[in-house]
């Protein structure tokens, strides 16, 4: 009697390549009313927004903007001023075995920019952090059941592939005004800044939705003596429906990417107090998973009749997709330069995490990385700004075991600092850390079974020490024996095989 198999379909998902590199990108905006006084940059700030990440053959192309800020002091005033510039990202990673059509992972960032003033323009040198990875879903057929034979044995692993089904992206603009007091004599509002915290995804009519805060910090100037400029801290309520089928609401997770700020300085209304408006351009993207599970045939043996010819693959999937987002605070002390003035009042701080290495330690991940960060104060017994710059070094440690294709952000929710002494500033940085970790494994499972030649089953007793290692399974299926009447396997006793 013939062999007879069920089989499943399941889908794999499989990392075909990933790829980390940096790419360097030149802005630059005209300084207006220069002159021949000396133009200074204080603090300056980029964002990098990732628009299309296009999947070629070996490669992907990825297209986007560089958005650069810099508040500036000219000569010897004590008014701050501000520019903005904004420049095209064109990068191509290399990643051997990428096909049109494939699924592809990108996360950027403005890891560090240097503004400097030449010949009436204000220059950006922004350096951006890129990642990529490339996945493929592809099919796969599982033997779930065998039969036609008498004196069947067979061994079985329950396999879960979890995947990334979906994807669904939607444009949001968020927008709210805060109340700023007349005592401030508001000017306008030189820079913006901001960070995406996302609270929760839940299931929705029509699909799921996303709710946050867009975290925004705004510099901006005032009139009042000794008091240029001062920063505004506050909240833009995300809210967004992200359309995606009901059946895959259940597994999902949201990232949130800034693709523009604007603000600006609203008349006095009638209780006398002016407003500051503000926008956002967000793009909410929300990823669904979804797993497909199948009691695979491991293998298999024949303690009657005729042998089995066995063919097996290996199956590369992955077994779980882990997304964890925590809170932390970093605190650091930056000392001034020899020649620096003395700290008297902290204006703003502006900091940018940089991520140099990640490692699994002991059932957890650890974070290790530097903040760029830089002070915008104003000197004692003087009303010129200046600026100092550091780097403070931070570890992070998450309850997650992280792995070398774990996708990691950290945003700085909040950034305060306080001058300890005149030649150096205590910092605190509250910090939003999402790590991202797919967990793969291989499975060899039987692909085909077939009867082979016939062979001579001889009765008798054999007597054998097991192998470290050696199973009730390996000893039956070396004998063609029923692996139950093997017994109990222990190294350093015998095993009585009656064939």
């Amino acid at each position: 009697m013939a062999l007879e198999t069920d089989r499943q379909t399941i889908e794999l998902e499989n990392l075909i390549g990933a790829r980390r590199a940096q790419a360097l990108v030149r802005a630059e905006a005209l300084v207006p009313g220069a002159g021949r006084d000396a133009i200074e940059p204080l603090l300056a700030d980029a964002t990098l927004f990732i628009a299309q990440a296009d999947v070629q053959a070996d490669r992907v192309v990825l297209e986007g903007t560089v958005s650069c800020q810099a508040a500036y002091r000219q000569g010897e005033e004590s008014v701050l001023k501000a520019l903005t510039a904004q420049a095209a990202l064109n990068h191509v990673l290399d990643i051997p075995g990428a096909q049109p059509g494939m699924l592809c992972r990108v996360r950027g960032e403005a890891a560090h920019v240097d503004a400097r003033y030449e010949n009436g323009h204000m220059i950006f040198q922004v350096t951006c952090n890129l990642c990529c990875q490339v996945l493929r879903l592809s099919p796969a057929q599982v033997i779930t059941g065998i039969g036609g034979a008498d004196g069947l044995q067979t061994a079985f692993k329950q396999i879960q592939s979890v995947k990334l089904a979906a994807e669904a992206t939607e444009l949001a603009l968020v927008k709210d005004s805060v109340s700023l007091p007349a005592a401030l004599d508001a000017r306008a509002a030189l820079m913006d800044w901001a960070a995406a915290e996302i609270e929760s995804t839940e299931a929705d009519l029509g699909g799921v939705r996303v709710k946050g805060r867009l975290w925004v910090e705004t510099l901006v100037s005032s009139g009042v003596a000794g008091r240029p400029a001062v920063v505004v801290r506050y909240p833009l309520p995300i809210d967004q429906l992200v359309e995606l089928p009901q059946w895959l609401a259940g597994d999902v997770f949201a990232e949130c990417d800034v693709r523009a700020l604007r603000s600006e300085i609203e008349p006095a209304g009638e209780d006398g107090d002016m407003r500051l408006a503000c926008e956002g351009e967000v793009r909410v993207r929300v990823l669904a998973n979804a797993a497909d599970s199948a009691n695979a045939l491991t293998d298999v043996y024949a303690t009657r009749g005729a042998t089995l010819d066995v063919e097996r693959e290996t199956l590369r999937y992955c077994v779980a997709a882990d997304h964890l987002r925590v809170g932390d605070v970093v605190r650091g002390t930056v000392l001034l330069g020899e020649n620096a003035p003395g700290v008297g009042t902290v204006i703003a701080v502006k900091a940018v995490p940089v991520i140099g290495e990640w490692r699994a330690e002991n059932g957890q991940g650890r974070i290790d990385g530097v903040i760029e960060a830089r002070a915008l104060y104003i000197p004692g017994g003087s009303d010129i700004p200046a600026s100092a710059e550091a780097e403070l070094p931070f570890s992070i440690t998450v309850p997650q075991a992280l792995n070398d294709d774990s996708l990691i952000d950290i945003q700085v929710i909040s950034a305060e600092a306080n001058a300890l002494m005149s030649d150096r500033l205590e910092m605190k940085l509250n910090l939003s850390v999402t790590c991202d970790t797919r967990r793969r494994e291989a499975t060899e499972v039987v692909s085909e079974v077939s009867e082979g030649e016939s062979a001579p089953r001889r009765p008798g007793i054999v007597i054998r020490w097991p192998d470290p290692g050696e199973t009730a399974w390996d000893i039956g299926k070396r004998y063609a024996v029923p692996v139950e009447s093997v017994g109990e396997v222990a190294v350093g006793q015998p095993v009585v095989v009656r064939m």
